[in-house]
């Protein structure tokens, strides 16, 4: 959202501080926990009731795993910045050309050769490697950095105060938002666990399940996001509300789409994801449920991204925690710890869970002032660009002033005929 937003306002420069302060500060976030897991990781899995070998194996393969979480963070943020310069269709194909290398390589490994779980991971680092250097070349050599240069390369992020205060006030409830969900998910399982085994076992295989709706309803929120924040940086706040409302719409339309597919296939997937027959009986029975909460799940994530483009993340992390610890886990042990229910409650538990965040949060969005919002945006990369100058950071050439002319408001009128341009300019895709 931010590098949206300071590219829609034609900053540039901060564009290219946005990166650089995003690859050094998950850098930097990821070497303690270098030490913590690489020091710990045997003793926590003999607490888990794992034995030796298996604790011997892990300490060694943290290292290798650390190491892929920081360039798959890196090559990560790059793939973001990709997308919000409009080269989201190259970050797409070079990452999946990635995965269709990696499948075969780490199947030779393991078929060919005596391979340890040290060796795969190995493969998989290298492969990791390889393909953020290819991605960075291509870059350099298609010209696509050269706008950004002396953001990433010629400057201090870190001297610009402002625009580091803005970073970590937005990125500090994504990572409370990412946890919570994380430990929402975890706490169920144990609520399922209660159950019996084989009950533990199916939630786990649903929760694969719900991470292919997830992929295909974060796309869409990914997208509307990009799209929302450029126009609210533009100073084009009609704009920025109708690609959230057709964002919306997308989601609901694309929700309802899949969970139709889900349905058709409902008597089939569950011999693909187990081989186990009492796991396969109980898929098919919580199937219709995950249906619907696809649809509830897919309109409030992108909801979710919407507020957040708008630099609302901390009351988008507030909403879905108080739906989460409120609704979710209550209702969950409930009907597994108190009433000894099946998975169906819940399952149950989450769909309401869904329903309420998406009905909160669209409630928020219908109801949000967009000019307001468009203005305090502006008047934030105005004021970051304003302490780049005082810092004496931002090169003399720099076309960065190009977007910080003030705007007359977008209502009436004029507002339509905004809209109408811009229909015409992109085919009536926002």
């Amino acid at each position: 959202s931010l590098g949206s937003m300071a590219y829609g306002a034609g900053n540039y420069f901060l564009v290219g501080q946005y990166l650089q302060l995003a690859c050094v500060i998950y850098t930097l976030l990821q070497i303690p926990m270098f030490f913590v897991w690489g020091a710990y990781m045997g003793d926590v899995l003999l607490l888990f009731g794992f034995d030796e070998k298996a604790a011997e194996i892990a300490s060694t393969y943290v290292w290798v795993s650390m190491t892929m979480d920081v360039i798959s963070g890196i090559d990560w943020v790059l793939y973001e910045f990709l997308e919000v310069c409009g080269k989201e269709v190259y970050a797409n194909v070079i990452a999946c050309v990635g995965a269709a290398v990696e499948l075969p390589l780490v199947w030779v490994a393991l078929h060919y050769y005596d391979s340890t779980l040290l060796f795969v991971g190995l493969v998989f680092l290298a492969i990791q490697i390889v393909f953020m250097l290819i991605n960075m070349c291509i870059c350099v050599r298609m010209g696509w950095l050269e706008q950004y240069e002396d953001g990433i390369f010629r400057s201090l992020a870190f001297r610009n105060r402002e625009a580091v205060r803005e970073y970590l006030k937005t990125a500090f409830p994504l990572a409370i938002g990412s946890l919570l969900s994380y430990a929402e998910w975890e706490i169920l399982t144990v609520f399922a666990a209660v159950l019996g085994p084989a009950e533990a076992a199916t939630w786990a295989v649903l929760g694969y399940v719900w991470d292919v709706f997830e992929s295909t309803t974060g796309a869409l929120g990914s997208a509307g996001e990009v799209r929302c924040s450029y126009q609210l940086g533009q100073g084009k706040p009609q704009l920025a509300k109708l690609s959230s409302y057709k964002s919306m719409f997308m989601a609901l339309v694309v929700s309802l789409v899949s969970t139709s597919i889900f349905y058709a296939l409902s008597n089939v997937l569950p011999a693909f994801l187990t081989s186990d027959e009492t796991i396969q009986d109980m898929l098919i029975v919580l199937f219709p449920l995950v249906g619907l909460g696809n649809v509830m799940m897919s309109v409030g994530m992108v909801c979710w991204s919407l507020i957040g483009a708008q630099l609302r993340y901390r009351q988008a992390t507030v909403i879905a925690t108080a739906t989460s610890l409120g609704i979710t886990v209550p209702l969950g042990a409930i009907f597994t710890v108190a009433l000894n229910y099946d998975l169906k409650g819940l399952t149950f538990s989450v769909v309401v869970g869904y329903i309420m965040t998406a009905m909160i949060m669209t409630t928020m969005l219908l109801i949000s002032d967009w000019e307001k919002l468009s203005e305090t945006i502006r008047e934030k990369v105005l004021a970051e660009e304003e302490k780049e100058d005082d810092d004496g950071d931002a090169p003399a050439n720099s076309d960065k002033d190009c977007g910080v002319q003030d705007t007359e408001s977008q209502t009436g009128s004029g507002a339509l005929a905004e809209i109408d341009i811009y229909r015409k300019d992109t085919g009536g895709l926002y």
